[in-house]
């Protein structure tokens, strides 16, 4: 069944998303910005702690581990004579909520025979943990957080960890971090006295434009695709659809790869246009899903607060009206209800992930301003998404009803 094929590919790995190439087009300043917070480790001191932001596909964690990579070659290299060993540690975050699931994420991390996060400890017990197989283990560390806005408010792990040394948490071992988020004002909400204690070298990573993905797609094209499969205006158009959906470039090279295989699929041995817009619709509507099913239960349960005023036609919404939906779905469902503001950091979740808008109004010098709130895609799209989960199923049929009474 699998033979005659058309050959549309020549080498498709080089069109996974974590293929990191040998060079990285379009982001030197970037690269820049990490080697001058990494440099400190050629002289075997600490490097500064680092936080990178920038929506989702803009390379944050390709070039961070391009450039860490170079760094540990550089270390490797016997011509240098720092005698330290530097160990990268690569920690997702997304659904850690806590400081203390992110201590747990970094254990599984660090220990060879921990494969969950730990439960049962106390806080200072699990940062003791950390801190003691850091010290045991010696030489540099980089944890690098990735989500690590995941945690909200509960930031504390970003004042035990680079006071570590301070503190005598650790003697011999040198640590830095580097927080990799989606989420631009994230740092700002820190404290003064977690904002001090980081000292972190900031970069923000602007979404790509056309021009930047064509490059970035034609340096996958010539190792990808065999010679002449693809026409003229598949790579500009690919280029084009992300630039203006997020500046993706993960969005960007999923989009040219799909419609390589579905060239494949049907026989057609040159990849058009037409195959880009197929390929379009596809993945948007499985990363809609796909998304959705990676966010926490407490940031789906925000957003169906919202999905609820919509359905009602009451959206743009503030933040008490939300709760309030909110709060009935998870009766509803027998979730954990979580005070106003934690709920209202969910809901900035689901804004920072694209799923809601929200805006700042001003309604004068009396009522002062506030935030409203609306959804970020189609009401079929959110309900589309629910669907495909068993615990909201209750809720999908609610929220039908709603939407057929209206």
């Amino acid at each position: 069944m699998f033979s005659g094929e058309t050959q549309i590919f020549a080498n498709e790995e080089v069109l996974r998303t974590d293929w990191v190439p040998d060079n990285i087009p379009e982001r030197k300043e970037e690269m820049d910005a990490i080697r001058f917070a990494m440099r400190p480790i050629t002289t075997g001191s600490t490097p500064h702690n680092l936080f990178l932001y920038g929506k989702s596909g803009q390379g944050k964690t390709a070039v961070t581990k391009y450039m860490l990579n170079d760094l540990q070659s550089y270390l490797a290299d016997e011509g240098n004579e720092i005698e330290k060993e530097l160990y990268i540690s690569y920690v997702s975050c997304q659904d850690a909520e806590s400081s203390y699931q992110v201590v747990g994420e970094i254990l599984t991390v660090l220990e060879e025979d921990t494969h969950e996060r730990p439960k049962g400890f106390s806080t200072g017990d699990l940062n003791k943990r950390l801190f003691e197989k850091l010290e045991t283990t010696g030489g540099l560390h980089i944890l690098i957080l990735d989500e690590i806005d995941s945690i909200g408010s509960d930031d504390s792990i970003l004042y035990q960890i680079p006071r570590a040394s301070a503190n005598n948490k650790i003697e011999d071992a040198q640590v830095s971090i580097v927080g990799i988020s989606n989420d631009f004002e994230f740092y700002k909400q820190f404290s003064r006295k977690i904002d001090d204690t980081l000292s972190a070298v900031e970069e923000q990573f602007e979404p790509y434009d056309a021009n930047q993905l064509r490059t970035i797609l034609r340096q996958r094209e010539e190792i990808a695709f065999k010679d002449g499969v693809l026409e003229d205006g598949v790579i500009p158009q690919c280029a084009a659809l992300a630039a203006q959906d997020h500046g993706s470039a993960r969005q960007a090279i999923q989009y040219l790869h799909r419609a390589g295989e579905l060239a494949r699929h049907h026989g057609d041995e040159t990849v058009t246009e037409e195959h880009v817009s197929r390929a379009q619709e596809d993945i948007d509507r499985a990363d809609l899903i796909d998304d959705f099913r990676s966010m926490t239960t407490q940031d789906k349960l925000a957003l169906i607060g919202l999905l609820v005023l919509e359905l009602k036609g009451e959206a743009p919404a503030r933040t008490k009206e939300i709760y309030e939906q909110y709060c009935n779905v998870t009766e509803l469902i027998e979730a954990d209800t979580y005070s106003q503001r934690r709920m209202y950091e969910h809901l900035q979740a689901m804004t920072t992930h694209g799923f809601a808008n929200s805006q700042k109004i001003n309604r004068g010098h009396r009522k002062g301003r506030h935030l409203e709130f609306e959804l970020a895609i189609g009401i079929e799209d959110a309900l589309d998404a629910l669907e495909q989960e068993s615990r909201f199923s209750s809720i999908s049929e609610t929220l039908y009803d709603i939407r057929s009474v209206q």
